[in-house]
This record gives C-alpha cells, structure tokens and sequence, in this order.
C-alpha cells in the first residue's frame, strides 16, 4: 500500500518528480524513461508514482505545458499585439516561433514520431484538448490583432491556430523530408503561409 504523505512532502515529491522527469526526458526520451528511474530519484516507491501522476507520459505532458507556457511567455514578449504588422513581421513571428520550440530539448522529443505516438496512445483525451486550448488562447489575440489590421478577416480564429499547429506538426515527417530540405522547407511553407495571409489584406485594400 502505497504511504501517506503530509502537504509539504506531496509537493516536495511532485516538484522532484517534475524535475527528474525533465532530465530524464530530454537525455532518454519518454519511451527509454521508466517509472522506476523517475521514483529512485525522487525516494519514493514505484506504487506511490501514481499518486501523483497517472503515468509517465502524464508526467511528460504537464513538463511540455511548463515548456511550452515559457515558449509562449517568450514569445509573447516578442511580439506587440494591436501593433500594426505586414507579411516580414508575422513570417518572423511564426518562424522564431518555430524555432524556439525546436531548440527545447523536451519539445523536440515531440518531434520523433514515436515518441508522439506513444503520447498520444496513453494520454486522456481531455489533456490533449486543453492543449490545443492554451494554444489557442495564446494565438487568438495575435490573430484578432492581425484581422483588425484586415488580415484574414472573417475567417474563424480557431481555424488559423490549426492552420498553425499543422505547421509545427510537419515537424514528425522530417526523416521523410530529408534532413538536406528540411530546414528550408520549413522557412519556404512559413513564408508562403505569411504570404497567403497577407495577399488578402492587399486584395481588400488595393495594395500591391
């Protein structure tokens, strides 16, 4: 049976774990990472892991949302919203964007495709939904800033952020791309994606 633990000592064995966790998933990746390794390092029994943690690819996740509210943080200072913005800046925004993620070294473990898989596999559905609602409530007041500027305008908000994450997702075909093309394939879709959501701010205004 798996100990009690005081307040203070459920959140000392949580942020342990969190960390731990971390390093270990960067250097291994989750499918190399085992329960038992995560809880050595923390001083608890492997039964006592899941009273904090479903499993270890719930662990995983709640270190990318760390990860990736830092990114958006970074990101988000990056970038004024209600600022007027044209084609080069909002390339750029979705480039460093694109970049940052893929210096992270746990954002880049989502970048092996059976790394994702095996996320995907174990993960409830409703963690991956509140995933895609934290991204969307990061990109819709940068998109709202970009339609009041006449970009894509009447075009729902939440279909842009996919358009977005379908971007990033390109990311797990990087083997079939080849690592050669990879990098200007990426910078050549971002920059036909700026285009495209420029052309029709221009085509609504007459400009060139």
């Amino acid at each position: 049976m798996p100990k009690k633990f005081t307040e203070q000592e459920r959140e000392w064995i949580k942020h342990k774990l969190l960390t731990e966790g971390r390093r270990c998933f960067e250097v291994h990746g989750i499918k190399k990472t085992s329960v038992e390794e995560l809880t050595k390092a923390a001083g608890i029994a492997q039964g006592s892991f899941y009273m904090f943690f479903g499993s270890k690819e719930e662990l995983f996740y709640h270190i990318l949302l760390e990860e990736e509210q830092r990114i958006r943080s970074t990101m988000f200072d990056s970038f004024s919203v209600g600022v007027p913005v044209n084609k080069e800046e909002i390339r750029l925004f979705l480039l460093k964007s694109f970049r940052i993620m893929e210096e992270s070294p746990i954002v880049r473990q989502m970048f092996v495709r059976s790394e994702m898989e095996q996320l995907l596999r174990k993960l409830p559905n409703e963690l991956l939904e509140q995933n895609f609602t934290e991204d969307k409530d990061f990109f819709i007041p940068f998109i709202q800033s970009w339609q009041a500027e006449g970009i894509m305008v009447g075009i729902d908000p939440e279909l842009i952020v996919s358009m977005i994450r379908s971007v990033v997702l390109l990311s797990l075909h990087k083997e079939e791309i080849g690592d050669e093309r990879y990098q200007a394939t990426i910078e050549l879709l971002i920059g036909v994606l700026a285009e495209g959501m420029t052309s029709l701010k221009d085509n609504m205004t007459g400009g060139v």
